[in-house]
């Protein structure tokens, strides 16, 4: 690591950013000073033991095999033993090795802090299939039909199997009902006709399988085959330890800020290489792990003892970005005068405009009205230095006092908007015009054109409410980045709620009601 300058210091620079967050905020930046301070260079070791894997996935599906790049063989039993012999040629043949070393380094943090991990390795995985005989219906692709045994007909339930049913001429009695005591021409006077619904066979197709004998397969699909495959993904895990003991507590905390995993990401130096062997070392096996990779990282970390002008605090700073902790809430305090004028402007006994002469509270106001007023995303702009608490009462009493700001604007596009519409509905209602557009219009029809057109207004009153919610924004605040929506508040709400009572009201006061209204009435 390269020597540091005295100005490029972790403390130099944890007091830079420490006194640029006071600025502007009601305490000087000069009254934040290093009392004291020890800077050194942690030396972090941690172990990453790789262990081969082969992991197996079975499917499924009728027919032949399906894709691209399988390996074929001859039957199941072939198929277990053909992966049993892929995943132990994997394990013992060690050219996988070279490729996850190159995996796991071509990492930005070259693997450190990588946790059960898994690194797959295409070209050494496969899929094998194997193509067998349905068991169902033994390749037939069909199964015996449960209705006619196999046979593809059933007894004609007419004639019970005989071939002949009593005559429909005669009714059975052999006799010309239109001739007494003549032989019935359509039986000759055996009283039996050749049956109709069988055609004299005795027998019907079987409805079931429609005389094949048999239906479709369900395990085959009627394939007549199965095809199981068994896709081998062959890699590595990795399993990684750290070493912590002996670190202070101010390091500790700042690891748990940065994450162990995050420190190859410019935070540290970090350095990775293979044990040497030594002799006596018991030879690799699928129980042990094959690669191993030692890790030494040059951490930066200083603990500087620190006075915020009435308050004095032990502050850490880790890592080349320096990346501070133990921070008190120092801001809580010095922005207390322009908070509590923010309380009086939230309920209007203030104007804005005092509060926001302290540069957090004016950065709060930008972040409100660019509609990103979440505690996270005021914690970009200060990570340190403000207590939750007074972030969250900050950013609430900013939203209150906004609204305050444009209730006058809002007030008076509310109840234009609700005239507006009143005079929408009397056109539409009172004169008949909605009868005639929909004359002939079925229930349905007639009842989605009426709500079509109680959308329409109170999307149009929401829309022009909002755009004159962000004007007023605008000219108030002119150099602020002003979001596409705005909060509407109550009054909005309110806004939108008597729209509809009149729509309401002018549907049951006209004389002449809509069909789809007159029916429900009726009902």
């Amino acid at each position: 690591m390269t020597e540091q300058t005295p100005d490029q210091t972790l403390a130099a620079r944890a007091l830079d950013r420490l006194r640029k967050l006071a600025a502007g905020n009601g305490l000087e930046p000069a009254a934040i000073v290093v009392l004291e301070t020890q800077e050194s260079v942690f030396t972090l070791k941690g172990k990453m033991e790789v262990s081969a894997m082969c992991e197996t996935e079975s499917l499924s599906y009728p027919g032949g095999v399906r894709g691209k790049n399988r390996r074929s063989v001859d039957s199941l039993a072939a198929l277990q033993g053909a992966v049993a012999k892929h995943r132990q040629e994997f394990r013992e043949n060690l050219e996988w090795v070279a490729d996850v070393t190159e995996e796991i380094q071509s990492h930005e943090s070259q693997g450190w802090g990588l946790e059960s991990a898994k690194v797959t390795l295409p070209e050494k995985s496969a899929t094998y299939a194997a193509t067998e005989t349905c068991p169902s219906c033994g390749g037939q692709k069909l199964l015996t039909c449960g209705q006619c045994f196999g046979k593809g007909t059933v007894i004609c339930p007419q004639c019970q199997g005989q071939g002949r049913e009593h005559c429909y001429y005669c009714g059975g009695r052999g006799e010309n009902p239109q001739q007494p005591g003549q032989p019935c021409q359509t039986c000759n006077g055996t009283r039996f006709a050749p049956c109709r619904f069988c055609q004299a066979h005795g027998a019907l197709p079987c409805p079931t399988c429609q005389g094949k004998r048999g239906t479709p397969c369900t395990t085959c699909h009627a394939m007549g085959s199965l095809t199981q495959e068994v896709t081998v993904t062959c890699g590595a895990e990795t399993h990684f330890t750290m070493i912590v003991e002996g670190l202070p507590s101010g390091l500790r905390r700042g690891l748990d800020r940065i994450g162990i995993a995050n420190l190859g990401k410019g935070h540290a130096d970090i350095t990775a290489s293979q044990p040497e062997k030594e002799e006596g070392d018991e030879p690799p096996n699928e129980k042990t792990q094959i690669l191993v990779l030692v890790y030494n990282v040059a951490l930066p970390y200083a603990e500087m003892r620190m006075d915020f002008g009435s308050k004095k605090a032990i502050i850490s700073a880790v890592g080349k970005r320096c990346a501070i902790s133990g921070v008190p809430n120092f801001l809580d305090a010095s922005l207390k005068p322009w908070r509590n004028k923010l309380r009086l402007a939230a309920v209007g006994q203030a104007p804005l405009e005092d509060a926001i002469e302290a540069r957090a509270l004016n950065d709060f106001l930008s972040l409100t009205v660019a509609g990103k007023d979440r505690e996270k995303d005021a914690r970009r702009l200060y990570p340190f230095g403000l207590s939750s608490e007074a972030m969250a009462a900050i950013l609430n009493d900013m939203r209150l006092a906004l609204k305050k700001t444009t209730l006058k604007t809002r007030t008076v596009m509310a109840v234009l908007c609700f005239g507006l519409s009143s005079a929408f509905f009397g056109l539409l209602f009172e004169t008949g015009l909605e009868g005639r557009i929909t004359f002939g219009w079925n229930r349905y029809t007639g009842m989605g054109f009426d709500l079509a057109a109680l959308a329409c207004a109170l999307g149009a009153s929401w829309m022009i409410l909002n755009f004159s919610t962000r004007f007023a924004l605008q000219r108030r605040f002119p150099r602020l980045p002003h979001a596409l929506q705005q909060k509407i508040g109550k009054t909005g709400y309110s806004m939108l709620g008597a729209i509809t009572a009149a729509f309401v009201a002018f549907l049951f006061l006209i004389p002449v009601k809509p069909l789809w209204l007159a029916w429900l009435m009726l009902r």
